[in-house]
Formats: structure tokens, C-alpha cells, sequence
């Protein structure tokens, strides 16, 4: 997300926000807290390789109502708010201190894809959204000169980490898994106004459905 430049009082900020606001995230942090996508990444893996969808879909149910609550919670429970930020405060992009976070909008956009997609439509999109996002993201924050922007290099990165997999996993040719590589790396580049996880999981997903 883009950075913001208006300022944060204690007044005004929720227990769960952490001030000042527009603050790059050094690679280390992005790496850091990019772990959740690559480790997630073993979902689409494992379906392509038998893993039931049932208890795909159970398993994300489970943490996307445990990462709603804790959203939940941040906001409306002083304590909570304060430890999360303590523990978090520092991972999250200026958006995520006011709005649900890219952890929770991916377990929703994971379990969307599971239920509404037949497999490989599924597996495609939330590779794109598990390893495409984070390659884009970190290969961007190391090249970028200045936090905030998305680079090129980082596009170029989701388009090929996201054409690789989905030609490794779905039964899609080489051109079409190019193609839906192509799709990820434009719906992540915006800043706005949709979590990219969204948009990511719902280009790719569409486009492999109407390709395969």
C-alpha cells in the first residue's frame, strides 16, 4: 500500500494501530512478513498432490475465523491491541493499522478459492497469491531505491515465480500458465484500492477456469 502522510495522534489511533505512519518496511521486515505466504504455498501443493479439499477448506475456515477474531479483538480489547501491536506493529503497512490485515485477507481469499473453484483453478490462484505476491514484493523492496513503490523487478518476479508453478501444478501449456503469470504480476502491481490478495486470487482463479 502506498504510504500516507497525514499524521497519527494517540487520540485518534486505535488500540490496535501503531504510529508513525508511512514507514518502509526494510527487506528483512518484508521477508519477515512474507513467511505466512511462502508457508501457506504448501495448501496448493498439497491439494495438487491429493490432499482432499475438505479438509482444505476446513483447515482455512478454522484460521480465518481465529484470524477475524484476533481482528476483532485488536480493535475493541485495549490489552489485545496493545500486544499485537508490540508483536506486529512493526510487519504491518500503514492500511493494515486501520483496516484487516493481508494475513487475514489471504486466509479469506485462500478459502474463497477452495470452495468456489474446481482444483486446478484453485491451486492456480492461490499460488499466484502465496508465492507470486511475496516474490513480487521482496525481489521490489530489495531493488526499490525508495519504500512505497512497486517496482518492475518485483512484477517481472511474480510473473515468473506464478507462470512457473501454475504450469508445474494445473494442467495448463507453458503460453497459458505465461498468460496467467501475466494476470498475477498486473493485479498485484496497483496500490489500491483492493487488498492484492484479493486481487490476485481472483484474476488468476478466474482466468484458469476459463482456460482450462
Amino acid at each position: 500500500m502506498a504510504p500516507q502522510n497525514h499524521a497519527v495522534t494517540e487520540a485518534t489511533t486505535p488500540s490496535g494501530a501503531q504510529a508513525p505512519e508511512g514507514v518502509a518496511l526494510s527487506l528483512t521486515r518484508e521477508i519477515t512478513r512474507k513467511l505466512l505466504h511462502l508457508a501457506t504455498a504448501l495448501i496448493p501443493v498439497g491439494y495438487h498432490f491429493g490432499l482432499p479439499a475438505q479438509w482444505i477448506s476446513r483447515a482455512l475456515a478454522l484460521a480465518a475465523l481465529v484470524a477475524l477474531g484476533v481482528e476483532w479483538l485488536r480493535w475493541n480489547n485495549t490489552t489485545v491491541g496493545m500486544r499485537f501491536t508490540t508483536w506486529f506493529g512493526a510487519l504491518l503497512r500503514p492500511r493494515e493499522r486501520h483496516h484487516l490485515t493481508g494475513a487475514t485477507w489471504l486466509c479469506l481469499s485462500c478459502l474463497a478459492a477452495v470452495v468456489l473453484l474446481p482444483a486446478p483453478a484453485a491451486i492456480a490462484a492461490m499460488w499466484c497469491a502465496t508465492i507470486g505476491d511475496p516474490a513480487a514484493a521482496i525481489v521490489g523492496r530489495a531493488l526499490a531505491r525508495q519504500g512505497g513503490h512497486k517496482t518492475w523487478a518485483g512484477s517481472l518476479a511474480c510473473l515468473v515465480c506464478s507462470a512457473i508453478g501454475v504450469w508445474w501444478l494445473t494442467p495448463l501449456a507453458p503460453l497459458a500458465a505465461v498468460l496467467v503469470g501475466t494476470v498475477a504480476a498486473v493485479a498485484e502491481r496497483p496500490q489500491g484500492p483492493l487488498d492484492d490478495n484479493i486481487r490476485v486470487t481472483l484474476a488468476t482463479g478466474a482466468l484458469t477456469l476459463w482456460l482450462s
